[in-house]
């Protein structure tokens, strides 16, 4: 993780839009009606958003090595993202309560300067990309996609 690309090069959505974005995609992709969700958003460290998602669309993982590739077959030029938890408190409040707004290919080329638990998506709200620290298969996969149809 490179803190410097995280706190310096990274351009953060402005909040009245940020906040209508997030929104949408909780809305969106979500479930809020949990008890797990209610501790993400209550008590936060060691809580996931990846846990919560709804089943729809169409779903596929992929490993850490795919993740350019997978990227690369989704239709946008400039992606929105977020995460969940760093070991650095700065780190993981950035990621927690700002949406960051970056070219497709900078997160391709800085992959491993990101936290392992992030979501990636555009305005459409047509697709999301997660990665995650933890095996979502029996083949190691740790991330996965969400297209709506």
């Amino acid at each position: 993780m490179d803190k410097g690309i995280l706190m310096n090069q990274l351009q953060r959505v402005p909040k009245h839009k940020k906040d209508i974005l997030k929104n949408q995609f909780i809305k969106k992709f979500i479930i809020t009606d949990t008890e797990y969700y209610q501790n993400y958003v209550n008590v936060g460290d060691g809580y996931f958003l990846w846990c919560c998602f709804k089943q729809q669309g169409h779903f596929s993982t992929f490993s850490t090595n795919e993740f350019g590739s997978v990227l690369d077959s989704i239709e946008t030029k400039n992606v929105l993202l977020f995460w969940d938890y760093y070991i650095s408190q700065d780190i993981m409040e950035l990621g927690r309560n700002e949406l960051i707004h970056c070219s497709k290919q900078f997160l391709v080329n800085n992959f491993s300067a990101f936290p392992q638990d992030f979501y990636v998506f555009d305005e459409t709200l047509k697709w999301v990309v997660i990665s995650t620290h933890e095996q979502q298969n029996e083949h190691g996969d740790t991330g996965f996609v969400i297209k709506l149809e």
